[in-house]
């Protein structure tokens, strides 16, 4: 078995760079352990899928989407985060460890706030 071979039977690991995908943006950065916490339950193949669709929705561009901000549910029914959508394959998600909320509300309109400050639109595809 060469390494190739041997490589794409080895399962997708969260914290590694998928074989043969090329990476760019977020994916050069590691995950935070709150990033991790939030990602690491989830299917390495839908967050691969999801990463595809964000490169595609952000024009064919790596890295963090401007004004795509979200607010993620990070302690069920007591902490939101917001953060950012980036089209990377190994890391959909940028959370802001700063800006941790108890309120989804407040969450929201933080995030609503921090694209405001960066005068940044709401993401849409040019054609």
């Amino acid at each position: 078995m060469t390494k190739r071979t041997a490589a794409r039977a080895a399962p997708l690991q969260h914290d590694k760079v998928p074989f043969g995908k090329p990476t760019l943006g977020a994916a050069a950065a590691p995950r935070s352990r709150l990033e991790d916490d939030v990602l690491k339950p989830l299917d390495p193949d839908r967050l691969n899928d999801l990463g595809e669709c964000l490169f595609t929705l952000n024009n064919r561009r790596y890295g963090p989407i401007p004004g795509a901000y979200v607010v993620v549910c990070i302690e069920e029914g007591r902490r939101w985060c917001v953060g950012q959508l980036c089209a990377d394959r190994t890391k959909p998600l940028v959370l802001f460890e700063a800006e941790v909320y108890t309120s989804p509300t407040v969450a929201q309109a933080r995030a609503e706030e921090i694209r405001a400050s960066r005068n940044e639109a709401l993401p849409g595809r040019n054609t």
